[in-house]
């Protein structure tokens, strides 16, 4: 119930209530928002897509983190401070028109923008700007991987790709459906039987990382995975001149 009798206190008490409850928003979301921009819990972007892909979903949990405070110091503000004595109904309240407005205007943009962003993200993931420099032929079976190079005439059951070049992988499954997955370039992409279904990244650290097949596909699913090194052209150029004189 609300203090005293008169419009003014009930006035005046609202207003407090309502400060004290944006303060404790403010500050939790200052310190979570902090904490989200500060703290290393991602996985080391290794590719060009995974910087986009991570910057759409940092910028949705910043967006998301007052959103969320907000509702909560409400309740539980409401709950702790005008906590019912009796088991009846509250007393009708008269809502706000310019209130309800504002907060379905304010929400709808904030969603029609975050939908916006992230369509420019996934085109500028899914849309190279220009051909690709190597193109992998990618095929999976239970419970492995093998990487073709038609463009080098070379396989391997390593995926090795150069270094800040625009890789196409063509993916086929010769049995069930997987599911291509490298974390660290944040690249995911299911693997249909009878299809081939591409996907560019373009690595831009040089180490080792791995392929993670991220589809239940049988009893040996999570034995599925396969290395993954990324190294410059000229270390890449050596490696594959290597096999083709090997395969000779």
């Amino acid at each position: 119930m609300p203090d005293g009798d008169g419009p003014i206190t009930r006035d005046t008490s609202a207003r407090r209530h309502a400060l004290i409850v944006g303060l404790v928003w403010a500050a939790l979301s200052a310190a979570l928002v902090a904490l989200a921009l500060n703290v290393p819990f991602q996985l080391t972007a290794a590719s060009r897509e995974a910087r986009v892909i991570d910057n759409a979903f940092l910028t949705l949990l910043v967006v998301s983190i007052p959103v969320f405070v907000l509702v909560e110091v409400v309740v539980v503000y409401s709950a702790l401070r005008f906590r019912a004595t009796a088991d009846e109904d509250g007393p009708p309240i008269a809502g706000r028109p310019a209130i309800s407005v504002a907060w379905v205007a304010t929400t709808t943009a904030m969603v029609l923008g975050l939908a916006a962003f992230g369509w420019a993200g996934m085109n500028e993931v899914l849309h190279a700007q220009h051909p690709p420099d190597l193109v992998v032929r990618v095929v999976s079976k239970q419970f492995g991987w093998t990487f073709e190079y038609p463009s080098l005439g070379v396989s391997s059951a390593t995926l090795r790709v150069p270094k800040d070049r625009l890789v196409r992988f063509e993916m086929t499954s010769s049995d069930v459906l997987h599911s291509f997955w490298i974390p660290e370039f944040r690249v995911k992409q299911d693997v249909v039987p009878g299809r081939t279904i591409a996907v560019t990244a373009t690595a831009t650290q040089v180490g080792s990382y791995g392929v993670v097949c991220a589809e239940l596909c049988g009893l040996g699913h999570t034995f599925m995975r396969a290395p993954v090194e990324v190294m410059d052209q000229v270390a890449f150029d050596a490696w594959a001149t290597a096999v083709k004189a090997e395969s000779r």
